[in-house]
């Protein structure tokens, strides 16, 4: 793998899924500036509906690509591969369901400052990179202005 941060800001972005899954990464994705679009036919109430396009539907290949990233977070693994294997050449897809069938996943991530640190498990324990991300933020309070 090769750690990047990507410049999401104006870029269109997909979530397919409305769980919490979908809430934390659209979170995110927001705080980035992208311009998010979700499909799902529900929403949890965490996603703040304002500022996304949610299309109340169920996915179908056409809804995503003019996206040039793609996150696959349903409650159906079968539904979250399609989304992969149907995503087009360019397009960055994370199946939330199987990191290995993903182009990227995210990392845990700390910020004080003008230093952000970026904490990742390949994949494998996201739970140790969660216990991880609390102790580097203690840290970075006390060292970083």
């Amino acid at each position: 793998m090769y750690p990047v941060m990507l410049n999401l800001a104006g870029q269109p972005v997909a979530v397919v899924g409305g769980g919490h899954v979908a809430a934390r990464k659209i979170s995110a994705l927001l705080a980035a500036q992208a311009q998010v679009t979700v499909i799902s036919p529900t929403l949890d109430p965490a996603i703040p509906q304002a500022q996304v396009q949610w299309l109340a539907q169920a996915y179908r290949r056409e809804l995503v690509q003019h996206m040039v990233l793609i996150i696959a977070c349903t409650d159906q693994p079968q539904l979250n591969a399609q989304i992969r294997q149907d995503a087009s050449p360019g397009q960055w897809v994370n199946n939330t369901s199987d990191h290995r069938a993903s182009d990227f996943y995210n990392m845990a991530q700390v910020q004080q400052g003008q230093v952000t640190v970026a904490i990742s498990t390949n994949g494998h324990a996201p739970s140790r990179a969660k216990k991880l991300k609390q102790q580097l933020k203690t840290w970075l309070k006390a060292h970083v202005d």
